[in-house]
């Protein structure tokens, strides 16, 4: 798909589901309960707490981004034993709580793909804000969007490649067929360098040349939730061992 046939049954799609919305008498915002539009979250809540200035302007873990709430610079955990090692600046946007837990089962569970939209809009401030423009999203275990219909990484980095601008490179595959929610932190941690692995030499190549790069100087690994990190740690070794210089991440929500 190219950007305009993207930007154009988006369009579309935004249209019907505007229609279909005023019919029903809107819907109400998650946080706040209040009748809005099409999205789960009214422009009042949206700018309340999901705009990248109050994201951005949180007070973080150096090593996973978690919030902190006191004059430390590190949480307990990466103090004890951090699992991020290769992520030079991790940025959750939300802490997965409370109304964030209805958001994203809405996204995830509920496939309430209107929210794909309102994320990639949050997404993509922060990701300006910090000065990215090269994405590897995070690939979805084999067989998922056989089995869901869709990929919800897959569907937000197309918004931020078609409609934000952004340079989102395919460079990862997942080995492993396990649901992650089904692993305990455990397994998960010893998951590390085994679920994932990056496409051979001449894909990449072509992937870089196809985006006009020569090669992989920085790079923003997305995904929806961290939970323990292992998934974000093996993706990043993974990039750094192939030679790029500085791997960020950013996940839209962090258990904490």
């Amino acid at each position: 798909m190219n950007k305009i046939s993207f930007l154009l049954i988006d369009y579309l799609k935004h249209a019907l589901r505007a229609f279909f919305a005023f019919l029903n008498g809107g819907v109400s915002c998650v946080v706040c309960g209040n009748k809005t539009g099409v999205y789960m979250i009214c422009k009042k809540c949206l700018k309340e707490k999901f705009s990248a200035d109050f994201i951005l302007g949180i007070r973080r873990c150096r090593i996973c981004g978690k919030e902190l709430l006191t004059d430390e610079d590190f949480c307990s955990e990466c103090r004890e034993k951090p699992v991020l090692k290769h992520i030079d600046k991790m940025i959750p946007l939300e802490s997965y709580r409370l109304w964030n837990k209805e958001l994203l089962f809405l996204w995830k569970i509920n496939s309430v793909r209107s929210m794909s939209r309102l994320f990639a809009h949050v997404l993509s401030d922060c990701l300006f804000k910090l000065g990215i423009k090269v994405i590897v999203p995070v690939p979805p275990r084999p067989n998922k969007i056989k089995e869901n219909g869709w990929d919800q990484i897959d569907e937000l980095c197309s918004y931020l490649k078609y409609k934000y601008g952004f340079c989102v490179l395919d460079i990862l595959e997942r080995k492993s067929v396990e649901q992650q929610k089904k692993l305990n932190r455990e397994e998960r941690l010893n998951s590390i360098g085994k679920a994932y692995f990056m496409k051979n030499e001449e894909r990449v190549a072509e992937i870089l040349k196809k985006a006009g790069l020569k090669k992989l100087d920085e790079v923003c690994l997305v995904d929806d939730v961290f939970t323990t990190g292992a998934t974000l740690e093996s993706c990043s070794k993974i990039l750094k061992d192939r030679g790029v210089e500085r791997v960020f991440a950013v996940t839209l929500f962090i258990v904490d």
